[in-house]
């Protein structure tokens, strides 16, 4: 046998069953079960004894499967599902109720600030797939820069898009269509930028990423959604908004991103599974935590069949869902089930 054909068929042998699905690293870890029942009188336990798990609501088709196999391997787990949103999350895992809060976004400084109060410390976070690139099913995505199609800009890099967001950059603000390029008419022309809130799923991001925490430009435009950003823009030809990713149509573009080697990225599977793609996002777990102390036992247990083979693979298979972790990814991930809170 060829090494060629080799390769190809180990690819098609972690690839999951269905059309044009994302294939799992063959290097992530398989999972073998260890022996763990939750400990008496622990608070995410239900009053029959069901382990209760909370958090966004658009992780359900992959915790429902996960959940599944883990009882085939576990038989006295049983789970009960209290997912009430996002911003259930956190409240939640602050006292205990749940065993995870699953979210398509970073915690914000808001939500830990609450938890590091009543906890002592703050929750443990744990990076479980790449965010989606497809909006369809109202998942959590990577995010897209929109122009207006009247403007004639073909391309930016992430770093002007940050100039143009905020202010106090160290290489100066973008103000003017002139400063990206633009000639005529456009030269003179101020960028009008939208985005969301500063402490919304969006906003945290940004300011943690890309922002480094400074000030938005005061001509940013806030909506709380997606949906009002481009609406907006679409009729603002001087417009420049970051918003969820895949929605271009009649009246507004997503420009492609420079990258630092000059390539150009568009948020394409590939580009953000490589860590290519600047506005690639992730979909996280937080468990709790106190000061000096371990993550519970149960919940180790349960993201250590999240990061392995078996759990990738489940995230795989969501037909335009989530992309999987690299099995670096998933090590970096892994290594943090261990880690002692600090005092």
């Amino acid at each position: 046998m060829t090494p060629t054909l080799t390769r190809a068929l180990a690819l098609a042998g972690v690839l999951v069953a269905g059309p044009a699905l994302a294939a799992v690293d063959p290097q992530l870890p398989a999972y073998q079960a260890e022996h763990v029942q939750p400990g008496a009188g622990a608070p995410y336990l239900s009053d029959d004894g069901a382990i209760r798990i909370g958090g966004a609501e658009h992780v359900r088709y992959i915790v429902e499967r996960f959940n599944a196999a883990l009882l085939k391997q576990h038989p006295g787990w049983r789970f009960q599902d209290e997912s009430k949103g996002t911003t259930s999350a956190v409240p939640l895992l602050t006292h205990g109720v749940t065993l995870f809060g699953a979210m398509g976004r970073e915690i914000n400084p808001l939500e830990v600030s609450a938890y590091r109060k009543i906890v002592g410390t703050a929750p443990l976070e744990i990076r479980i797939a790449l965010a989606a690139n497809d909006t369809s099913q109202h998942l959590a995505t990577s995010l897209a820069v929109y122009v207006n199609r009247a403007n004639p800009l073909a391309r930016v890099s992430a770093e002007q898009v940050s100039r143009a967001l905020s202010i106090g950059n160290p290489q100066g603000d973008l103000s003017t269509w002139g400063q990206l390029g633009l000639k005529g008419e456009w030269a003179r022309r101020r960028i009008h930028p939208y985005g969301t809130p500063e402490f919304t799923g969006f906003g945290t991001y940004l300011q943690s990423n890309h922002l480094q925490g400074r000030s938005l430009s005061p001509a940013y435009e806030a909506y709380g959604n997606t949906e009002d950003i481009l609406t907006r823009l679409a009729a603002d030809p001087a417009g420049l908004a970051v918003a969820a990713i895949g929605l271009s149509n009649a009246q507004i573009k997503a420009l492609p991103i420079v990258g630092k080697d000059g390539s150009l990225t568009t948020g394409t599977e590939a580009q953000v599974r490589a860590g290519q793609y600047p506005y690639g996002r992730f979909l996280y777990l937080y468990l709790r935590r106190e000061p000096g102390k371990a993550i519970d036992p149960v919940a180790r247990e349960y993201l250590r069949f999240v990061l392995s083979r078996q759990g990738q693979q489940i995230i795989a298979s969501q037909p335009k869902g989530y992309f999987p972790l690299s099995a670096e990814q998933a090590r970096a991930e892994l290594a943090k089930l261990d880690e002692v809170a600090p005092q």
